[in-house]
């Protein structure tokens, strides 16, 4: 991202010289609770862009043709707006592959996103899509044009569970000199939403013991967090960390294969 966008955001001038404007959209995708909509929000405040989250919910419609007409509304706002970063959350659910879907109404909500989506950084609008089903996203807003690179954000490595579990304690009261090293050796395969909640559960536990007089503060303790860590199992199995890992293999495959978008459904 800092490479691909965020330079070419801070010095248009260079890369214009090279005939090389901002790409109209890029797709975060990977695991649930791995922090692709923190990494979205992150992204457009380093960008100093207006921001707009849309949710499936956000475009959902009773009457015919009604979804169409909200996508359109969207867009136009954001040119309005522009410069603007749209984040879709759960793309998938938006763009849904028409190949798997038999649905007329869908396949005009979907033709609508595909028309907006064509060149839309000429008009200062970037795009953000996030989706933990990659492969149910219609291709054609994949390609060149519209959503062209793609980044997968997986669960935190070694080193971010234990910068992770540093920033979440920080602020809370707690023990000097906690093992943050063991830390991210007990959690391997916890994704970044786990990693909040053993936190937040440590705290709720560490009040409690203090009110009902078990312990002499509501500091949080490393014997705490080992114990929440072992009650507290990872929310996504190593089985399904395991398929993302393949789609995100095809994906990285396709890509070098081809100069071409690559196809990510199975």
């Amino acid at each position: 991202l800092k490479f691909d966008v965020i330079d070419l955001i801070e010095n248009p001038d260079e890369y214009k010289k090279h005939g090389i404007g901002l790409p109209n959209g890029i797709l975060l995708y990977g695991p649930p609770g791995c922090g692709k909509t923190f990494f979205a929000e992150q992204f457009a405040e380093e960008a100093g862009y207006n921001f707009i989250k849309v949710f499936a919910s956000d475009l959902a419609s009773i009457y015919v043709h009604g979804t169409q007409e909200k996508i359109g509304k969207l867009f136009k706002e954001a040119k309005e707006q522009a410069p603007t970063i749209i984040y879709f959350s759960e793309l998938d659910a938006m763009v849904p592959d028409t190949e798997r879907v038999n649905n007329q109404s869908i396949g005009g909500e979907v033709n609508e996103f595909l028309s907006q989506l064509d060149n839309i950084g000429n008009s200062g609008v970037f795009v953000i899509g996030s989706s933990n089903k990659p492969d149910y996203i219609d291709n054609a807003a994949l390609r060149a044009g519209r959503l062209e690179k793609w980044f997968f954000i997986p669960p935190p490595d070694f080193e971010a569970r234990k910068a992770m579990f540093k920033m979440c304690l920080e602020k809370r009261p707690h023990d000097f000199g906690l093992d943050y090293d063991k830390l991210a050796e007990l959690t391997e395969n916890y994704v970044s939403s786990d990693i909040r909640l053993l936190v937040d559960e440590a705290s709720r536990k560490s009040i409690q013991e203090y009110r009902q007089g078990f312990s002499e503060s509501s500091r949080i303790t490393m014997e705490l967090l080992e114990q929440i860590i072992k009650n507290q199992k990872p929310t996504v199995s190593l089985s399904e960390l395991e398929k993302y890992e393949e789609i995100r293999n095809k994906i990285e495959k396709n890509t070098d294969d081809s100069n071409q978008p690559p196809k990510i459904g199975f």
